[in-house]
């Protein structure tokens, strides 16, 4: 016990004297009268220390015995507005880290994402993602108007919030349970993808309603404009995947470039993650569907070229996503901690959030599989985050609302977290296990 304590006063010790420094040297960049000084250099302490504050957030996470994510999610609550105030969410390096973060982790599941597997799981990867869609959808819809009293935009955008799932945090979950290329693992990520891009066709007509002042009349140019988008990126991404291009590619650099110049392919993949990414932009959709996509066309590279690429970019990638996930928690504002009704209507949506998602587990035979599918889509993040802002932004909801709705996000997102890496890593030591006994035998 005493040695539990210990622990934990040092860690206190080491955040306090981390803020202290973060808050004064950041304060001491932002007044130098040099552009460079007091522009560029806080958004490069802001990374660095967000990458500190994820080593915090693992190091507590591992002493509360709670799933790592989490625990940088907590952390960020603690160093954000919510307690310290020492790093802001919109701030530039801030917002920096959090959209670089998503892209690698979109990237990275796009590299694992075998297109012949979603194939076999299509059908049950794409009802899974409308039935997840749907019934968060509705259920808050329903509740924002009948309940709360909201008009039918806001109710909708209530819901709105509440549909995405976490392809991020949930790959970044079976990635440490060995089962991220696993058929499973394939259904989880293809139901959050199909998920996400419903998401974001609900974010965009609702963005459209609220900026247009007569939305019946101009609503043919964004919907059809909004269709065109993602029918080209799920063509393009499909016809560059089956046509091999990022293998021709590959070989046309290990041809010309490979023997000159160290780090080529490493390049390459880090140029095509952020040529994605700016040509889903482009598109009108969210650019991490473009990071994603771009992975899994270059998941036809050479397997040799592809983890030796990998293994380079994964070293800077942690800084990035240590700092999503704590960016997270930084959007969590003071206010909603002391107010009563935030968090009643947080708690409530919390509940709903959640089983709205978990009812998923039912389209599946295997218990341990639908259950292990449901906690996956429960855990929200990034998209549910642009759905609250997006909804400020456009006076869609007061501030109890929003604040309710975000605090909502983060519980259900730290929650579902804990949840999905605990059964997750509990189904993976018995076959882990089981390979050992195999191996023992012969």
């Amino acid at each position: 016990m005493q040695d539990k304590l210990k622990e934990l006063f040092i860690f206190a010790l080491e955040v306090a004297v981390i803020s202290a420094v973060l808050y004064f040297v950041r304060g001491q960049l932002v007044e130098s009268h040099h552009r460079e000084v007091s522009h560029y250099l806080p958004m490069l302490i802001d990374i660095s220390f967000l990458a500190l504050f994820a080593s915090f957030g693992s190091r507590m996470a591992n002493a509360l015995g709670i799933a790592p994510m989490a625990g940088k999610i907590i952390m960020g609550i603690i160093a954000g507005p919510a307690v310290l105030g020492v790093l802001q969410p919109d701030a530039e390096g801030v917002e920096f880290a959090r959209l670089i973060g998503v892209l690698f982790i979109l990237f990275e599941a796009g590299l694992h994402f075998d297109m012949d597997l979603l194939k076999k799981n299509i059908i049950i990867a794409t009802v899974v993602a409308f039935c997840g869609v749907l019934v968060p959808l509705i259920s808050f819809a329903a509740l924002g108007h009948y309940v709360i009293g909201l008009d039918w935009v806001p109710s909708i955008f209530l819901g709105g919030i509440f549909t995405a799932t976490s392809v991020g945090l949930s790959v970044e979950a079976l990635k440490r349970a060995g089962k991220l290329d696993t058929n499973l693992g394939n259904q989880i990520v293809g139901a959050a993808v199909i998920d996400d891009i419903l998401g974001v066709i609900i974010l965009t007509v609702l963005a459209k309603i609220s900026d247009a002042g007569n939305f019946a009349e101009e609503a043919l140019n964004p919907y059809v404009m909004l269709t065109i988008g993602v029918v080209v990126f799920l063509a393009a991404t499909y016809a560059l995947w089956s046509l091999g291009i990022a293998h021709k590619i590959a070989g046309y650099l290990d041809q010309w470039y490979a023997k000159s110049s160290t780090g080529i392919y490493t390049r390459f993949f880090f140029g095509m993650l952020m040529l994605g990414a700016s040509l889903s932009a482009l598109l009108g959709l969210e650019p991490v569907l473009g990071a994603f996509g771009i992975g899994v066309v270059l998941s036809k590279v050479d397997n040799e070229i592809k983890h030796d690429a990998w293994s380079k970019i994964e070293g800077y990638m942690h800084i990035f996503v240590g700092g999503f996930l704590v960016s997270i928690g930084t959007m969590l504002p003071r206010s909603s901690l002391v107010d009563f009704k935030v968090w009643m209507w947080a708690i409530l949506f919390t509940v709903l959030a959640f089983f709205g998602k978990y009812v998923v587990k039912y389209l599946f035979k295997d218990k341990q599989d639908g259950k292990l599918v449901g906690l996956a889509m429960s855990i929200r993040g990034e998209v549910g985050l642009v759905f609250v802002a997006v909804a400020l932004a456009n006076h869609a909801l007061d501030a109890t609302m929003a604040s309710a709705s975000l605090l909502a996000v983060i519980l259900v997102t730290v929650s579902g977290a804990i949840l999905f890496e605990k059964q997750v890593m509990k189904q993976a030591v018995p076959e882990k296990a089981g390979r050992v006994e195999s191996s023992t035998e012969l």
